[in-house]
Order: structure tokens, then C-alpha cells, then sequence
């Protein structure tokens, strides 16, 4: 197990300092992620939308009556994923705990993952 430390970074929307925790750094890690910084303060996370092109994430769950579930994100926090979002095999990217890659966009309910597929 890695000894870390909490870390001051500064955000790059806003600028202002924050501190990249123990506990996100340990969660980064539990979740099999690599141990990243986040570049936003966690409130411009909470406002900024992310960075265009592809992301980490984990299926938290999935519904398969709803066709609809919520993926964990490398930085903190969930995203929505609707089934008509998913490319690849449906069976093997569905699955809780599946590591995979997704991009966002904008929707009239907010951020939503889309093009999820494997990692």
C-alpha cells in the first residue's frame, strides 16, 4: 500500500488552491485508477464540464429494465449513461465493477456519458 499525503495544487479554471486529499488519492487507487490530481478545485468540478475526448470510469450500476446507470469517475463523483450510449458489447461493458472509457456531453439533464465502451 502507498503512504500518501494530502497535496495543494491550484485549479486551473479558477485558480484558487485546493487540496487533493488522502482519501481521493486512496479512493483513485481502490478503484484501480491511476493516482492523478484533479486539474479543477472541487467547486469549478462541480460547475465545469469535463475536457473533451475520452475518460476513465468504472459501472457503478447498470438496469437492465431501465436500460439506463451511473459510471464512477477517475476524479470523483458519477455520471449518467443511457444504453443507446454504449458501443461494444453490451454484455462485457455493462457489467458492475467494468473499467471503461466514455465521453461527455451536454444534455438538457445535465452532463451524460456516452460512446462508453472497454477499457
Amino acid at each position: 500500500m502507498t503512504n500518501y499525503r494530502d497535496e495543494m495544487h491550484a485549479c486551473e479554471a479558477c485558480g484558487k488552491p485546493f487540496v487533493f486529499t488522502v482519501e481521493e488519492q486512496r479512493a483513485q487507487e481502490q478503484l484501480g485508477f491511476d493516482v492523478v490530481p484533479p486539474v479543477y478545485c472541487p467547486q469549478c468540478r462541480k460547475t465545469e464540464k469535463l475536457q473533451p475526448g475520452l475518460h476513465p470510469g468504472i459501472v457503478k450500476w447498470y438496469s437492465t429494465e431501465k436500460a439506463y446507470g451511473f459510471l464512477t469517475q477517475a476524479e470523483g463523483g458519477e455520471i449518467f449513461f443511457h444504453r443507446s450510449g454504449v458501443s461494444g458489447d453490451p454484455e462485457q461493458t455493462l457489467r458492475e465493477g467494468a473499467h471503461v472509457w466514455y465521453e461527455v456531453q451536454e444534455t438538457d439533464r445535465g452532463l451524460q456519458a456516452y460512446n462508453v465502451h472497454e477499457r
